[in-house]
Formats: structure tokens, C-alpha cells, sequence
């Protein structure tokens, strides 16, 4: 036999050997998925009843069957998905508002937009979108209101002065009689602060230099002495703010060169009233507390009513009082709970006292257990006071024990 026969020879058995090997196997390689990958059963070839098994990329939640089979060259039942998360409830943004419908879930790509309240002006886009389960970072509502317009020296405010202004108002000043203005007499309310504010500055005569007139005026508030028609270089007099009005600068002022030292104002208290409690469906958390009147600087916490829960829009539920403004928090009625006979039987427990006429429970009452005779508890003491929490009741647990 000739060495070109047996070459031929063992090329066509190769060939056989190949075609048989890749006759044998059962199935090609398992499809690959968008946004997963095979994390167990990797082959270089795969045989009748070979699995595999996939899993999804941090994100995405898996949509079918995580495992797979070689089934007569044909892999069961098929590939999975893998799907986006959605997204829950959108989070809450201090002095904003949200357009569209609230809603449990949001899908992937689903977008809200916020809309700051009057005053606030928005840091940061104002858009937030849903990508693989998680919201992007919301806006941030900056305060862009100014303060009542300061008092200045030898002149006032004309007009009453109102607790906070907008953007773009104004306010006026005029100067006391004797005294002459330096600079515009209109500031206006720019990004929270006040433009430049004008001077008054005495009209002096020859052998008077030095003198003040009589001191500003302060808005729920005034001096402790006499005013006088002029007063010498060097010479003070204080102040005091009228009743549940706090005072903030300087209780003192001093006549300097002819002008008075800047004089103190009197920031006003806040009133919790009943009327936007019960509007916004809240109450003083601490239920003896009765305080209705708060100074500024002051904090009050809310609660929701019982058979409400806390919007997730609204704003903080302790709140500062601001030169006599509130901005209040606000509820929404939340679910009802039904008792089930089934936890309390499965729990070994019973209600502590007569039963209610209904097993219906509002959002935020009281449901009172204790453990079924020849029990003892097993959950914390105060888990045995629950309370009805938007539809969801968490049952205490008691465990039999030898009386």
C-alpha cells in the first residue's frame, strides 16, 4: 500500500470521526439574552436534556423561565427576558409639586416633572426619569423670597411691611424729616436678598455736627424711652418687640456721626390654625399639646388624622416657624385594615378586649392583642398595641408554653 493511500485513508476517516461527533450533538449553543447572561451549565457541546441557566444584569428582573433544556435540538421552553425594574413611589420634594398622576409603580423611562411653589426657584434639572428601578436625583426648591425689607438709619419703610416678598417686588423708603437720602429709594427683591439700600444722612448745620434725630420706627415694636427730638453723639437707646413677637438684631442702638446704628426688627409669631390643619388632614403630633401660637424660630411637628397617611409630596412634618409663616404638611386618606381571624389564629393571639362591631380598622388606630390562654409573648410588648398602617396590619406573636 502506498503512503498516498493510507494519507487518503486517514483523512476520510477524519472526516467520518467529525461528522459523527458533530452528528452527536443535541443542541447548538444556547441563545445569548439582552442584559443577562448563562451562569450555570456552560458546555462546548450540548446533549439531549443539558441545561442552562440564565440570570439578569443588576437592574433588570428576569421575565420566563431561568432555566432552559435541550429537547430534541431545541432548547425549552425557550430564552427568558430580562426587563427593566420599575420604580416606586416618587420621592418627595421639599416646596414642589409633581405633574401627573401619583401613582405605586412607575415603568422604566416613565419621567416627572416638578414645579417649585411660588417663591422657590428650582436647583438642578427638573425632570426626574426611572432607569433599573431607581429614580434619578430630583431638584432641590431654593428659597428665593426676601425678608422684610431691614430698617436703615434716619428713615423707613413706607407702607406696612408684609412677612416675605417674591422676585421682582419692591419696597420704598423715605427719610425722616432733617434727613437727606443717598442712593435710590426702591430696592427690589433679587434671588433672596435686597438690592443696595439707601442711606439718610442728617442735614447738618454749622455748630450741630454729630446730632441724630429721633430713632427709627420698628414694626411690632418700639423704644423703651421717651423719644426725643435730638439726641447727641454717642447716646442709645433700646428696644422691645410687642407680645409673641421675637426680636432679632441688635437691642440696642447707638447715634454715630449724625446716624443711628441699624436698628433691630421684630419677627412675627405663627398661629396653627385649625382651619388649614383640617384642610391638609393633620393635627399637633402630641395629642395634650394645645399650643397654637409659636414663636419664630420655633418648630411644630404634624401628625396625619387618624384614617390618613403622609402625602408623598408634602413638605416636612416638623415645621419651623418662619416671621409668621407655616408651610404645612398634608395627608391623604389612607387604607382601611381588615382584622384577619387567620394571622390571629396562626399567631396565637386574641383582641385584648370586647370585639368591635366591625373587623374594619382605620389607617392610624390602635388595635390592642393579647395572647390566648396558656400563651405567652414572644414579640416585643409594645408590637402587642399595633396600629393599622395604610391597609397593613403587624400582628404580634405569642408561643405555647407549660402552665
Amino acid at each position: 500500500m502506498t503512503m498516498l493511500s493510507l494519507t487518503t485513508g486517514f483523512l476520510l476517516w477524519m472526516c467520518c470521526a467529525i461528522h459523527k461527533a458533530s452528528a452527536g450533538a443535541a443542541c447548538e449553543d444556547p441563545p445569548l439574552v439582552e442584559f443577562g447572561k448563562i451562569v450555570s451549565g456552560v458546555k462546548s457541546g450540548y446533549e439531549e436534556n443539558d441545561r442552562v441557566q440564565y440570570t439578569c444584569n443588576p437592574g433588570y428582573a428576569l421575565s420566563g423561565s431561568e432555566w432552559v433544556t435541550c429537547h430534541g435540538k431545541v432548547w425549552m421552553p425557550g430564552p427568558p427576558q430580562c426587563l427593566e425594574i420599575p420604580c416606586g413611589r416618587i420621592p418627595a420634594v421639599a416646596n414642589a409639586v409633581f405633574e401627573g398622576r401619583n401613582k405605586e409603580k412607575y415603568e422604566a423611562g416613565e419621567t416627572i416633572r416638578y414645579q417649585c411653589h411660588e417663591g422657590f426657584q428650582v436647583t438642578g434639572p427638573p425632570e426626574i426619569f426611572c432607569r433599573r428601578g431607581n429614580w434619578s436625583t430630583p431638584p432641590f426648591c431654593e428659597d428665593v423670597t426676601c425678608e422684610p425689607p431691614p430698617e436703615i438709619a434716619g428713615g423707613k419703610v413706607q407702607g406696612i411691611k408684609k412677612p416675605r416678598y417674591l422676585p421682582g417686588e419692591t419696597a420704598h423708603y423715605q427719610c425722616w424729616q432733617d434727613f437727606q437720602m443717598t442712593g435710590a429709594s426702591t430696592v427690589t427683591c433679587q434671588n433672596g436678598t435686597w438690592t443696595e439700600l439707601p442711606q439718610c444722612k442728617v442735614n447738618v448745620l454749622p455748630g450741630e455736627g454729630g446730632k441724630c434725630g429721633p430713632p427709627p420706627d420698628i414694626e411690632n415694636g418700639d423704644i423703651l424711652s421717651f423719644p426725643l427730638p435730638e439726641y447727641d453723639q454717642g447716646q442709645s437707646v433700646k428696644y422691645k418687640c410687642a407680645s409673641f413677637y421675637i426680636l432679632e438684631g441688635p437691642e440696642q442702638i447707638t447715634c454715630t456721626d449724625g446716624q443711628w446704628t441699624n436698628p433691630p426688627i421684630c419677627l412675627a409669631a405663627c398661629t396653627a390654625s385649625e382651619e388649614d390643619m383640617d384642610r391638609n388632614n393633620i393635627e399637633l403630633r402630641w395629642r395634650g399639646e394645645r399650643k397654637l401660637y409659636s414663636t419664630s424660630g420655633d418648630f411644630i411637628e404634624f401628625d396625619c388624622k387618624v384614617g390618613y397617611v403622609q402625602d408623598p409630596a408634602s413638605s416636612p412634618f416638623r415645621v419651623q416657624c418662619m416671621d409668621g409663616t407655616l408651610e404645612y404638611p398634608r395627608c391623604k386618606r389612607g387604607r382601611n385594615c381588615i382584622l384577619s381571624e387567620a394571622e390571629m389564629k396562626r399567631n396565637n393571639i386574641k383582641l385584648r378586649w370586647s370585639r368591635k362591631r366591625s373587623n374594619t380598622y382605620r389607617s392610624k388606630e390602635t388595635i390592642l392583642f393579647t395572647c390566648l390562654f396558656s400563651y405567652q409573648e414572644v414579640s416585643n410588648p409594645d408590637d402587642f398595641e399595633a396600629q393599622c398602617k395604610d391597609g397593613v396590619i403587624n400582628y404580634p406573636r405569642c408561643e405555647w408554653y407549660f402552665g
